[in-house]
């Protein structure tokens, strides 16, 4: 699944590279943030055969391949600029990959049986809260993506901004917006700038940028440690 707002073309390079055997949805009104509180990617949420809910909304990875495929147009990790710095701090950005993935299957086995597996009540209890600023920045977010749609970024623009104050650990809502805005920059990198082209600082649009925001804290911290 996909949370773009560009639309189908945006997302087919990337649905073809992983060549999957099942259809791929993708989701460009973000419904899936709001009614399941994706707050990043790769986010998971476990439903069993029922339809219930036994694993709320957490980090999610594949297995990785002992030796890692380079990403096709990817920077290297010694690019110079601003390019080097989203790869150093990337390169820093911790995952429980491999604790992940073994809960995962022991689930596929075990089912109901499986320790990973929770209860409905463990499950509301790791939702997190839904107050008043996450349901705001909620519709801010949909009033930008709606205005942007529209092809009126700059109306959108203070909603993005707006939505991000809210909740500002809300990275997928950061990402759009940082992703939307227009780039000299052309090819396959071009989405992934995030940021304010160099000279040009003071014409971005937002208080922060991928570099900025994550740099800011501990980079261990962009996606929290799995819980079993």
């Amino acid at each position: 699944m996909c949370l773009d707002s560009m639309g189908a073309e945006a997302a087919r390079p990337y649905v073809e590279r992983a060549n999957p055997e099942h259809p791929s949805l993708l989701d460009v009104a973000h419904i899936v943030d709001e009614r399941f509180g994706v707050v990043n990617i790769p986010n998971s949420v476990w439903i069993d055969e029922s339809g219930t809910i036994v694993r709320p909304v957490e980090g999610a990875w594949p297995d990785a391949p002992e030796v890692p495929e380079p990403v096709e147009g990817a920077p290297p990790a010694t690019a110079p600029g601003r390019m080097g710095e989203m790869m150093a701090a990337a390169g820093k950005i911790v995952t429980d990959r491999a604790e992940y993935v073994a809960a995962l299957h022991d689930w596929a086995e075990k089912g109901a049986e499986s320790r990973f597996a929770l209860s409905p009540e463990e499950v509301v209890a790791r939702s997190g809260r839904r107050g008043v600023e996450e349901a705001t920045a909620a519709a801010e977010f949909e009033l930008a993506q709606h205005l942007f749609r529209a092809d009126d970024l700059p109306a959108a623009r203070p909603h993005f901004r707006e939505a991000h104050r809210l909740q500002p650990d809300n990275w997928t809502y950061k990402r759009q917006a940082w992703s939307i805005e227009p780039s000299a920059l052309e090819g396959p990198l071009a989405r992934f700038w995030q940021g304010p082209l160099p000279g040009k600082e003071a014409d971005w649009a937002y208080a922060g940028d991928w570099v900025v925001d994550a740099t800011a804290g501990d980079p261990a911290n962009y996606y929290p440690r799995f819980k079993p």
